[in-house]
C-alpha cells in the first residue's frame, strides 16, 4: 500500500508519518521533498518567495519517488511525507503575495524570511516568478505522469478551527511560523481536494481527511489500512479519530 500524507505546514505531517512508520516498520518511509532536496545542497524558497525552479523541483522528486515505489515493488507499503499535490496550493500562495500577476499589494500577506543564507537570491521585480501558467504546467505534469494513480491513499490533516484538535504553530528554524500563512494554505489544500481535483481527473487513489490527537490520527489511518481491501466501499470511521473519504 502506498501513501501520502498532505496539507498545509505545522499540522503534524511528519510526526504523523514517522508514528505510523514505527508503528508499521515494514512500510518505507519517504521524507518530506524539501529536506530531501536540501540534503542534497538545492536551496529552496518558501511561502511569496516560492520559485518555479524550486516548486518544480519538489514535485518532479515527489513524482519520481511514488513512481519508483510502484515499479520496484508493486505490492510493496510505502508511507510518503507530502503528495505529488502538495506544490499546487504553495504555488497559489505565491502568486498571489508575490507575484506580478497576484493581488493588489495592499492585499498581500508578508511572511519572515526563514534561513535566508539557505534560499537562493534572485533579481525579479517581485519575490516569486510564479504564473498562471506555470501552475497550469505542474498540473500537466502531475496528470501526465500517472503519479496519481500510483498512490493507494492520500491523507489530508485540515485544521478545524478547533485549538483543542488544531496542531500548534511549530518553530523548527525552517517553517514559516504564520498562522495567516497557514490558514491561507489550508484553505488552498480544503480547495484542492475537495473541489478541484475532481474537476481535473478522475483519480484511482482515495482521499481521506483525518483530524484529532497524535494517536487519534494513528489509529484513524491503522483504520483505513487495515481495511484496505474495502476502502472503496465508503467511509470508515475510526474509534479514536475522524476520517472521511472524498473521492
Amino acid at each position: 500500500m502506498r501513501i501520502a500524507i498532505s496539507g498545509a505546514q505545522s499540522m503534524g505531517k511528519s510526526t504523523f508519518a514517522k508514528d505510523f512508520h514505527r508503528a508499521h516498520p515494514d512500510f518505507h518511509f519517504e521524507d518530506e521533498p524539501y529536506r530531501e532536496l536540501a540534503g542534497r545542497g538545492e536551496r529552496i524558497h518558501f511561502a511569496e518567495r516560492a520559485s518555479q525552479r524550486c516548486n518544480t523541483l519538489m514535485t518532479q522528486h515527489a513524482i519520481d519517488r511514488i513512481n519508483e515505489a510502484r515499479d520496484r515493488k508493486p505490492d510493496g507499503n510505502t508511507v510518503c511525507d507530502r503528495s505529488c499535490l502538495d506544490f499546487i496550493p504553495y504555488s497559489q500562495y505565491a502568486l498571489a503575495m508575490g507575484s506580478r500577476e497576484g493581488l493588489p499589494k495592499s492585499d498581500r500577506l508578508t511572511t519572515v524570511e526563514v534561513r535566508p543564507e539557505l534560499q537562493e537570491k534572485n533579481d525579479f521585480e517581485y519575490p516569486s516568478d510564479i504564473t498562471a501558467a506555470f501552475i497550469e504546467e505542474l498540473w500537466r505534469m502531475i496528470l501526465q505522469s500517472k503519479a496519481l494513480e500510483s498512490y493507494d491513499l492520500i491523507v489530508f490533516l485540515p485544521l478545524t478551527g478547533d485549538p483543542e484538535i488544531d496542531p500548534p504553530m511549530e518553530d523548527d528554524g525552517i517553517r514559516s511560523v504564520e498562522s495567516c500563512y497557514r490558514s491561507w494554505i489550508d484553505r488552498a489544500f480544503k480547495t484542492l481536494y475537495r473541489e478541484e481535483l475532481m474537476r481535473r481527473t478522475s483519480v484511482k487513489c482515495r482521499i481521506v481527511e483525518i483530524t484529532g490527537s497524535r494517536s487519534q490520527r494513528l489509529s484513524a489511518l491503522e483504520s483505513l489500512v487495515n481495511a484496505a481491501p474495502t476502502l472503496r466501499a465508503g467511509l470508515r470511521r475510526s474509534p479514536g479519530g475522524d476520517s472521511r473519504r472524498r473521492r
